[in-house]
């Protein structure tokens, strides 16, 4: 009997009667921490000693975590389940108005490079640490976070039918509503895994714990996984800010686009100004994006593609088409010029405007959501995005259950 590619495991969770509120102790994945003071603060059983640890005088930082996490065992802060099962994490949260919720599961899966599509280059600094962390606790702290085609639902449909126990119920600082449960019917479970086996998992967080699994040859390893065609699927662009070393005058930066861009002037008076041109480039039938300029701030200017930008011979179609990909490699870095050490990303176009006015920042340029269509077709071509091309949200909370493989 062939063995099952989808398991479920035996999670090490918090004790929910040494912790008080779990709130208090779960933090953001390592990637998109920018205060990691902050979580220290926070509390002192926080699960960011685990994700993010700090070194000590006597210690390196990944063995003072290995040290945080048999402690915290010993003292019965944190233990590990008696039974193997799948866990099923829902989150509800609001965007612009709109109430979406993104229901998923965690299991253990097996390694697979055939059925575990990527999309993203990993950073060699990024998965040195990981490696070394994930191997010091022989632990998973955060999980990898993944995609499965499912149009019909069925998967989901089980989550929601299924016979579970809810573990935890909170409302996180981003306020996010987290319901976290534990399945308890055995033949669920077995369902649930052997419709999973059938189907392909695309990877759309966590390419660098994947990477390192495959290097520590680690067979099962914990991955969250949500119906890429679920209602509750949000990606958020990642915006491109730049500061150039040398600065580039704005008619040379727009003339430099010519035969390849149509540029249409928008009048920017407020904030306002820029939630109304977004729909526009949202919603255009060809590649659009928006520029905002230190020079003019009293313009915003729409970015059509007219023609494909010449870039590298050999680009495969899928990328050429890809709109991150047109941004990024296309007007940035070959019509305008712009280097790596020139280009940052954040989510917050209305601060990216304030830091622009302000001329902290010589432009801002705000790009439409990579979709998860986009996603599918680069992973089933092996290829990969441009850095920060897909922000899925809201992010899985790190320290609802860790997974420990030996």
């Amino acid at each position: 009997m062939p063995q099952s590619l989808t398991k479920p495991f035996k999670g090490i969770l918090y004790n929910k009667e040494k912790i008080g509120d779990i709130a208090l102790c779960v933090c953001p994945p390592y990637d998109v921490i920018s205060n990691i003071r902050a979580y220290y603060e926070k509390d002192e059983l926080n699960a960011i000693r685990l994700e993010l640890p700090m070194a000590t005088p006597s210690m390196d930082k990944y063995n003072n975590a290995r040290e945080t996490m048999e402690g915290w065992i010993a003292r019965g802060i944190l233990r590990q389940e008696d039974k193997e099962t799948v866990y099923v994490y829902e989150q509800e949260f609001s965007i612009e108005d709109a109430v979406y919720t993104r229901r998923g599961f965690i299991a253990t899966h097996k390694l697979s490079r055939d059925r575990i599509l990527t999309h993203e280059e990993t950073r060699k600094k990024a998965k040195a640490d990981r490696e070394q962390l994930i191997s010091t606790l022989k632990t998973f702290t955060s999980l990898i976070f993944g995609l499965y085609e499912d149009r019909e639902q069925e998967i989901e449909n089980i989550l929601i039918s299924s016979k579970k126990e809810k573990i935890y119920d909170f409302v996180d600082e981003q306020s996010v509503r987290n319901r976290f449960y534990r399945m308890t019917d055995a033949e669920d479970m077995k369902q649930l895994t052997s419709m999973m086996d059938q189907k392909k998992i695309y990877i759309a967080d966590g390419h660098h714990r994947l990477d390192v699994s495959y290097r520590l040859n680690i067979p099962y390893v914990p991955l969250y996984l949500t119906n890429m065609y679920s209602q509750g699927i949000v990606i958020l662009p990642y915006h491109r800010i730049i500061q150039f070393a040398k600065k580039k005058n704005l008619r040379k930066i727009l003339s430099s686009m010519e035969g390849f861009i149509e540029v249409t002037k928008h009048d920017y008076i407020d904030k306002d100004s820029l939630r109304a041109v977004f729909p526009m480039i949202n919603e255009s039938g060809r590649p659009s994006f928006l520029l905002y300029s230190h020079e003019d701030p009293s313009h915003i200017y729409q970015l059509t593609e007219t023609a494909p930008i010449d870039t590298d011979k050999g680009v495969h179609e899928v990328l050429k088409k890809l709109k991150v990909n047109i941004l990024h490699n296309g007007i940035l870095k070959r019509l305008i010029g712009a280097e790596d050490e020139e280009i940052s990303f954040t989510q917050d176009h209305y601060e990216s405007v304030d830091l622009v006015q302000q001329g902290s920042l010589d432009l801002a340029l705000f790009l439409p959501s990579t979709t998860v269509d986009e996603v599918k077709s680069i992973a089933e071509n092996n290829l990969y995005m441009p850095p920060k091309s897909t922000f899925f949200y809201p992010k899985i909370l790190t320290g609802l259950v860790f997974c420990k493989y030996a």
